[in-house]
């Protein structure tokens, strides 16, 4: 009777697919199939809501927040190379304080250059697409990445050649 109950519990516990004989694709696969890739198309705003982490890093600053926070994305010249256009911060939690949203409100209110790099990855800047080693001492930088098939955000804030705040997290597509 123990036995049977264990069995029966530990076969609650294995996936369909594994019973069957079937093989269940990776976690990582199982987004990818679920996500369609992010495609941005000239004058046509995209929408991304992100449930994102981040963590301010500067000195005498650390601070984690969670939260969602939501993109607007705007292809303007596909024909340049790299591909250009602008994003701006829609929304984001009150609480979310670490969070680029926050950081760039002001900065991003009416946009930020955004460029599609030649693996179709998403690259938001803040303000302008700069390389770190131009950096004045405390001058910021945001460099964030949408990922095309996965749609996850990847994002570091420098100050100078300091890492001021990583932020990362999974977006999707708003109707």
């Amino acid at each position: 009777m123990i036995w049977q109950r264990l069995l029966v519990s530990l076969l609650a516990a294995v996936p369909a697919a594994a019973v069957a004989g079937e093989k269940e694709p990776p976690a990582d696969e199982q987004a990818t199939q679920a996500t369609p890739p992010l495609t941005l198309r000239p004058a046509k705003p995209v929408e991304l809501e992100c449930a994102t982490k981040s963590v301010v890093v500067a000195a005498n600053a650390a601070n984690a927040t969670s939260g969602q926070l939501r993109l607007s994305l705007l292809l303007k010249d596909a024909d340049a190379r790299p591909a250009k256009g602008a994003w701006r911060v829609v929304h984001v939690d009150a609480e979310h304080t670490g969070s680029l949203g926050h950081r760039e409100a002001k900065t991003c209110a009416d946009s930020c250059p955004l460029t599609v790099a030649v693996d179709g990855h998403i690259e938001l800047w803040s303000p302008a697409p700069k390389g770190i080693d131009q950096l004045a001492d405390n001058e910021l930088l945001l460099l964030a990445v949408v990922k095309r098939d996965s749609l996850d955000l990847r994002a570091t804030t420098f100050s100078g050649k300091q890492i001021e705040s990583l932020e990362e997290g999974h977006c999707r597509v708003q109707p």
